[in-house]
């Protein structure tokens, strides 16, 4: 029986219909695969609680759909009526019907029946008329099908679905008991749950963590008792020494009788107290760690959640293509935090429509090849060190990279020489800037550019990396490796300035102490000799601003960061920082807990906990660190740490290049270096303002579209400071339409080029016109880096 106090009778309807209407699309998309009628059951089931709970509340619009929907498949289930394509279809627009009335409120009921309810009539027509090409199925083995109870169930035994979209409250069911297994027909006994909204299990989860923590507090009472029991024995101690001084001193030692017997029963009660506060101590750590752990299971949801519609999206999507392709899903009841799971559904999206688009051949081009008819689309998830990883992969014809080279030219985000030079996977890169596409023609399917961008951006929010495999004439994998839970974290402690600090232990490479042997300055900065390849190392407390930088002599404790999540890269990638630090704490779980929303976003931390001992401690950033650790190293130099120039010695002008493309940035500071400018470049607008609320800069170069803040937000920003109002903005953009051009020049920019600027004098030009001084810069007067 479930416990539904708190919600009211609609909400619950929408809720269930929610839930079977996911597991309806599901199934009638594995049905169309498939000539075993057992497989109707669980879709009968589920269109008759439909039809039940709206019983309950006078929804007769949804009866009526409902009870021709279950007709039909109680027709299919006893072979009376073929499995068609053309049934499907009916069956699963009668269940985005029915899911649309589950995303709307009460009092747009009326507006909604109004507007459906012809379509609704028509649809109820034809499902209760029997298709003229309807054959019976093959006589199937004869299964038991039970009768559908005649009162709808509040918790169906279906797969779960993620929660409803547009619910007044967002809700999040926890199984009380085990949870349940994924079909209908293979658990009858279902699992009482209860329905509590997202934010009470949160609090819940925090004060589960407080728990724990206190039991664990409870070892200063036992301390405070040791500490009374050695008292005790001092002071038995002490009369012994008295009762030796009075019987030398010819005084009856029996007059201390009665104090020793105090002591005595005193210490025989500090004792029992003793072992009764073990006893408490032990237990309250375990029922409070039982518990901590319980309510943490309950964020967890199967990845299942994630991949409920995805299947009916490649169904749907590779019908209007004209293709064959069916979806296998591996990994259905690999547990994922909720929050993660809620995050997935784009870019699952996505990745599947590139895969269908771009990487799955017509069937005639499938066979000449000779390759199966059916495409097939695998998406995949497991846990790999700590991370959980997805691969989304298709049997296509992959990408041809040399083609790709050329569309990254004729685009003009790299010269020819430099496309080049580049590698496989900087290649595959491109695929993830924003407006790029391998598309020659834009659809309502792609060839906008914006999908893999989303991908990207959404697996970077999260703590996560995403990269492409292709094999050409063979198909192509996208792989993601996110966090399982956003709610708790392994992470290293490290004291930095007197501060202990936290690292998420995914993004650490390594952790370790070197010989003085293995640092080396070059060029005035400190480089780490790891595995053969030079790292550059970069104080933690300088980067955080916590302190003034320590002598590289005294760098004991060196955290290496970067790479991929996980470690599956080494130093020779390049991409690999050391970060020293004062000293190692300890590796400990924490508690996630977000900062102030007030606080806005704080440079470097993402999250506050509270460690087992109660003292509080700040998480760090790992990706916005690093960006700042690049930049730091990208000119040999810590940032802000450049000495000033000698009195009367010319400055040389610089630019801040802020772009989230490493491949434009490269382009445009090479470009600018040529021209004798000193360049510092950011990954995006809050790390550009960052960068540039620390320096003095002569020019900014930007783009639009970047993560965490984008062109417009920071050029507003910039010119809000009175330091920067008169600093030449110029935006280089892939937008160049007229309305994209005027939205930049009304943020505050000075220039607005495309990016096709690169490839002849416009970009340069306009730099000249806009800074002053370039002549001299031109004729050779540099100031040399350091000087």
């Amino acid at each position: 029986m479930s416990d539904l106090g708190g919600f009211s009778l609609f909400e619950l309807f929408r809720a269930e219909a929610e839930t079977h209407a996911a597991a309806l699309s599901d199934g009638l998309v594995r049905l169309e695969g498939t000539s075993d009628a057992s497989v109707v059951e669980p879709l009968m089931r589920a269109a008759h609680s439909i039809k039940g709970a709206a019983r309950v509340i006078g929804l007769d619009i949804a009866v009526r759909l409902a009870h021709a929907m279950e007709d039909v498949l109680v027709a299919m289930q006893k072979g009376r009526e073929a499995i068609q394509p053309s049934r499907i279809d009916q069956l699963l627009a009668g269940t985005d019907l029915l899911a649309s009335l589950a995303k709307i409120d009460e009092a747009s009921v009326p507006s909604w029946s109004g507007e459906n309810e012809p379509a609704l009539d028509a649809l109820v027509e034809a499902l209760r008329a029997v298709p003229p090409a309807s054959k019976p199925a093959s006589a199937p083995a004869p299964t038991p099908a039970p009768t559908p109870s005649p009162t709808p169930s509040p918790t169906p035994a279906v797969a779960p679905t993620p929660e409803p979209a547009q619910a007044p409250a967002k809700m999040h069911e926890t199984a009380v008991a085990a949870p349940a297994a994924p079909s209908a027909a293979a658990a009858p006994a279902r699992a009482s749950s209860v329905r509590v909204t997202a934010e009470k299990l949160d609090r819940l989860l925090q004060l589960a963590g407080e728990t724990m923590l206190e039991a664990r507090r409870l070892g200063g009472l036992r301390d405070e008792a040791l500490e009374l029991k050695r008292e005790l024995v001092r002071l038995e101690d002490e009369l012994d020494r008295l009762r030796t001084e009075t019987r030398r001193a010819g005084i009856d030692p029996s007059t201390l009788a009665p104090a020793r017997g105090a002591v005595e029963r005193g210490q025989a009660r500090v004792v029992s107290h003793l072992l009764a506060i073990e006893g408490a101590i032990r237990r309250g750590e375990e029922t409070s760690t039982e518990l901590y752990h319980e309510v943490l299971s309950s964020r967890m949801r199967p990845f299942a959640d994630a991949t409920a519609s995805l299947s009916r999206t490649v169904r749907d999507l590779s019908r209007q293509l004209g293709k064959d392709a069916r979806l296998e899903v591996v990994g259905e009841q690999v547990p994922v935090d909720r929050d993660v799971l809620a995050r997935l559904d784009a870019p699952l999206n996505h990745m599947l429509r590139n895969a269908l688009d771009h990487g799955v051949e017509m069937p005639d081009e499938r066979r000449a090849r000779g390759k199966p008819q059916q495409a097939v689309l695998r998406v995949e998830a497991r846990h790999h060190a700590g991370m959980l990883r997805i691969r989304v992969s298709d049997d296509g014809r992959g990408i041809d990279l040399e083609s790709l080279r050329e569309r990254i030219v004729r685009k003009a985000l790299a010269s020819g020489d430099m496309a080049a030079t580049l590698d496989r996977q900087e290649l595959l890169e491109f695929l993830f800037l924003p407006g790029f596409s391998t598309a020659k023609e834009v659809t309502d399917i792609s060839g906008r550019g914006v999908g893999l961008d989303v991908v990207q951006s959404t697996a970077r929010e999260i703590g996560g990396t995403a990269r492409i495999e292709t094999d050409l004439g063979r198909g192509t994998a996208f792989e993601l490796e996110l966090p399982i839970t956003l709610s708790v974290i392994r992470a290293l402690l490290v004291e930095v300035a007197g501060e202990i600090l936290a690292f998420p232990l995914a993004r650490i490479e390594r952790v370790l102490r070197p010989e003085a042997s293995e640092l080396r300055t070059v060029e005035g900065r400190i480089q780490l000799l790891l595995d053969g390849a030079s790292i550059g190392v970069v104080d933690a407390a300088r980067v955080l601003a916590l302190a003034e930088s320590r002598r590289a002599a005294e760098r004991e404790s060196l955290v290496v960061l970067g790479g991929a999540l996980g470690g599956s890269r080494g130093a020779a990638d390049g991409d690999l920082y050391a970060l020293a630090v004062d000293g190692l704490v300890g590796e400990e779980d924490l508690v996630v807990r977000p900062l102030d929303p007030r606080f806005g976003k704080v440079p470097h931390l993402s999250a506050a906990a509270v460690r087992e001992s109660g003292e509080p401690v700040l998480i760090v950033d790992t990706e916005d660190l690093l960006q700042s650790m690049r930049a730091a190293l990208s000119e040999g130099r810590l940032r802000g740490a450049r000495p000033m120039h000698a009195l009367g010695a010319r400055r040389a002008q610089r630019v801040l290049v802020v772009d989230d493309s490493a491949t434009v940035r490269e382009v445009e500071r090479q470009i600018l270096k040529r021209m004798g400018f000193e360049v510092e470049t950011a990954v995006d607008g809050l790390d550009g303002w960052h960068t540039l609320r620390d320096g003095v800069f002569d020019l900014v170069v930007s783009d639009i579209d970047m993560p965490r803040m984008n062109g417009i937000e920071f050029v507003r920003t910039l010119r809000g400071d009175a330091r920067f109002a008169a600093v030449p903005v110029i935006v280089v953009s892939y937008k160049d339409r007229e309305e994209d051009r005027l939205a930049g020049l009304e943020a505050g920019a000075t220039a607005y080029l495309t990016k096709g600027a690169f490839q002849d004098r416009t970009f340069a030009d306009t730099v000249r016109d806009l800074v002053h001084g370039l002549d001299d810069i031109e004729r050779g007067e540099k100031v040399e880096e350091g000087r």
